[in-house]
């Protein structure tokens, strides 16, 4: 057999089973037709002058023996031979249904491990082509080693670490719930991107569903890298840029201009849950319209309270850390410490929704 050709065990046993089957049909057309040629005729058996009519020309000489007597010519075999034949046809038609059952049996027994070999097969291909992937989109933002921070020469990488034990497969696996929502985060993550308030970089989409490049195979190859890919694979990325004649320094793009206003920062954070058009429904739909909020505001009753209250800073609090006002809320914290706005931004974007409405 040629170098780099193999040879499928499902194939092999689609053959086998296919090689059986034609063999069974093409045995049974012969039982058929065998069958047709050794039954008795169903035809009334010549006697007399019609058998010697049979076999003598008319006008030929004809011997007779004294006393004369003809004897019907047997139409068939021997009976005991016809029953001997069948035996060993149906011997020979179990034999072969029983081969046929018998893959199909053995097919059943060796797929678990066909399938648990060809998965594995699928999965050393997409962290190929995820290597592939992750050093032409993400090596400049994440690091040639996917763990960000900085670059060798010291300069800050914008891109939040990939390569870490938190999301490493081997280290969740006995939690499933762990592991479905990584697959979740990283797929959303990667397909959507992540918007930040400028000067923050925000990672853009890469899905096509969302306007970027990358198919949802692609998006499953890179999250298959970074929750499966060794220490070598990651080592590899270097050698792919280095391959595809790229810079091994990472190209670091320029962080954006912070925004002035609160309608931008509302518009760059908010949207991905409400909206700002009136009539519209919110992506969220938990998420209230804030169309005019400024008139309408608040909605909720803890929140109305603390505004009832008269302190000045009540939706001040509430963009800042939702969930110290309303206990439960769905709402995650957006301002300092560990939101993604500063307190300065907390306040654009509060003046903003005031202003909405009126």
């Amino acid at each position: 057999m040629p170098s780099g050709v193999s040879i499928d065990v499902n194939t092999i046993l689609a053959v086998v089973a296919v090689l059986l089957f034609l063999a069974l049909l093409g045995y049974f057309a012969f039982l058929i037709r065998h069958q047709e040629e050794v039954e008795p005729s169903t035809e009334k058996p010549a006697y007399g002058i019609e058998l010697l009519e049979q076999h003598y020309a008319p006008s030929a000489t004809v011997e007779q023996p004294t006393p004369y007597y003809v004897a019907p010519i047997p139409a068939s075999p021997d009976p005991l031979e016809i029953s001997s034949n069948l035996d060993r046809k149906i011997v020979l038609g179990g034999g072969l249904l029983f081969a046929l059952f018998a893959l199909i049996g053995v097919y059943f027994v060796i797929q678990p491990a066909v399938r648990a070999d060809a998965a594995q097969t699928q999965l050393r291909a997409n962290i190929e082509y995820g290597k592939e992937l992750f050093a032409q989109y993400c090596y400049d933002c994440h690091g040639r080693d996917g763990k960000g921070g900085t670059t060798p020469d010291g300069r800050t990488l914008p891109g939040l670490p990939l390569n870490k034990p938190d999301f490493k497969y081997a280290n969740i696996k006995n939690d499933p719930t762990k592991v479905a929502d990584t697959v979740t985060l990283i797929t959303n993550t990667i397909t959507r991107g992540r918007p930040f308030p400028a000067p923050r970089y925000s990672m853009p989409a890469w899905g096509t569903s969302d306007g970027g490049p990358l198919s949802s195979w692609q998006v499953m190859e890179l999250r298959d890298l970074i929750m499966y890919g060794t220490d070598q694979d990651w080592a590899d990325i270097v050698t792919i840029r280095q391959q595809k004649g790229q810079p091994i320094a990472e190209q670091i793009p320029k962080p954006p201009a912070a925004p002035n206003n609160g309608q931008d920062i509302a518009q760059t954070v908010c949207t991905k849950c409400h909206t700002f058009t009136t009539g519209q429904k919110s992506p969220n739909p938990l998420a209230p319209n804030l169309s005019a909020y400024g008139k309408d505001g608040p909605f909720n009753a803890q929140l109305k309270a603390l505004k009832a209250s008269g302190d000045p800073n009540w939706l001040v609090k509430w963009v800042t850390n939702p969930p110290s006002v309303k206990p439960g809320t769905a709402m995650p914290p957006y301002g300092p410490p560990g939101g993604q706005l500063t307190a300065d931004q907390v306040n654009l974007v509060v003046q903003y929704v005031l202003t909405l409405g009126k």
